[in-house]
């Protein structure tokens, strides 16, 4: 039984580990031993390592799902070392690290109340990161279409140069000249002494 537990330990390592840990002893139980001292014997190193990857870490030209799914596997190996990662730190950790396009959809998150989980805050992004990309050929499409001269409309009364003359009406003038009323008012009724 010894044998078989110990070719199972050393089945699940990488083939250089497996070679190291099965030189260093014959039994299962020194197998675990080498391994336990291999993964654990710089645990502190580790920890320090990882956390200062965490910190430091930034999108760059990830898309949103990269960039969280390695903040939280960042986060994961933290807690398989034992240290513990918040929720609330790891979304702090994710809107310091956006890049310029979503700055602004970091504001909003810091401002939330109650503050979003990690979850919340990466379906926020990926909205957001859908939401610009249907939107790229949008601007263009409006600014051709804002371009387009207009045509002048037609019942202005605008001369040619752009002077603005009165339409040339015989009925318009005093004497009525006519059937009709001037400017549709009132018929007149009789002549007008002055």
């Amino acid at each position: 039984m010894d044998c078989v537990i110990k070719s199972w330990i050393v089945a699940t390592l990488t083939d250089d580990l497996g070679e190291i840990i099965s030189a260093q002893g014959s039994t299962a139980r020194h197998a675990w031993l080498a391994v336990e001292s291999q993964f654990l014997g710089n645990h502190e190193a580790r920890s320090i390592h990882l956390e200062t990857q965490l910190r430091n870490f930034i999108q760059g030209d990830l898309s949103v799902t990269d960039y969280c799914h390695k903040l939280k596997k960042m986060a994961n190996d933290l807690m398989a070392l034992g240290e513990v990662v918040t929720d609330h730190t790891l979304v702090l950790n994710v809107i310091r690290g956006l890049n310029e396009c979503f700055r602004h959809v970091g504001t909003l998150l810091r401002r939330a109340r109650p503050f979003p989980t990690f979850l919340e805050a990466r379906d926020d992004l990926i909205l957001e990161e859908l939401t610009m990309e249907t939107h790229k050929d949008s601007p263009a499409t409006a600014l051709t279409a804002s371009t387009t001269p207009s045509p002048a409309p037609a019942s202005s009364g605008m001369g040619v140069g752009g002077n603005s003359k009165p339409p040339n009406n015989r009925r318009s003038k005093r004497g009525g000249g006519g059937k009709g009323n001037n400017g549709g008012g009132p018929p007149r009724q009789g002549p007008r002494h002055h």
